[in-house]
């Protein structure tokens, strides 16, 4: 003997195997891209920091990416993304950003903190965290964020704008626009088609 299923209930299957399916389907478009800054900009004494440039999703400005010759701005090798004293560089993200993650440090002579803030695309705060500054040896800071990012703030509060503070070894994880628009289009069309459905019965 059969259950008779109402078509309620069928949809509601239906409707959650799409939605899974685009789940799954988006997760495996996802990409993550991570950027130490070694091939972005020069020695900044002679002017060949790089000011505004690309990392996947992520398009970087306020700050300069190069070598300031000062080891402890660096987590590896001898490239950062640095901000001097007194101004505020900013990372904005493309619509699909999902994660990021970096590792953050304030100057060891600096006489104020560096704070990082990450907004989504209404402007409102997802994480922030505040960097003291510390000894040349003390390790850096990583900081992480998960959310539809839309841009992220590192402000240097430090009053001497010849000092900087850094940033290092980023990485970004995005999911292509095409499989969110999957994902949520089948789920859309499922409940039109629902509801004509039931509008004809």
């Amino acid at each position: 003997m059969k259950l008779a299923i109402s078509p309620r209930i069928y949809f509601i299957k239906r409707l959650v195997i799409l939605v899974t399916l685009g789940v799954l389907a988006s997760t495996a478009s996802a990409t993550t891209l991570s950027e130490g800054f070694e091939n972005i900009g020069g020695i900044l004494s002679d002017g060949a920091g790089e000011t505004n440039f690309d990392v996947g999703t992520a398009n970087f400005s306020g700050g300069v990416s190069g070598v300031a010759s000062i080891p402890e701005l660096y987590k590896s090798g001898n490239h950062a993304w640095m901000v001097f004293g007194g101004e505020t560089g900013t990372i904005q993200f493309g619509p699909e950003t999902t994660e990021v993650s970096f590792y953050a440090k304030a100057f060891s002579e600096a006489d104020g903190d560096s704070i990082i803030t990450a907004f989504d695309i209404a402007g409102v705060e997802l994480k922030k965290m505040t960097i003291p500054p510390s000894s040349p040896s003390d390790p850096f800071t990583k900081f992480t964020v998960t959310g539809l990012i839309d841009h992220i703030d590192y402000v240097n509060n430090d009053s001497n704008s010849d000092r900087m503070n850094s940033l290092d070894d980023f990485s970004v994880t995005a999911v292509p626009v095409p499989a969110a628009f999957w994902l949520f289009g089948t789920a859309l069309l499922g409940i039109i088609r629902f509801s004509n459905k039931s509008i004809s019965n």
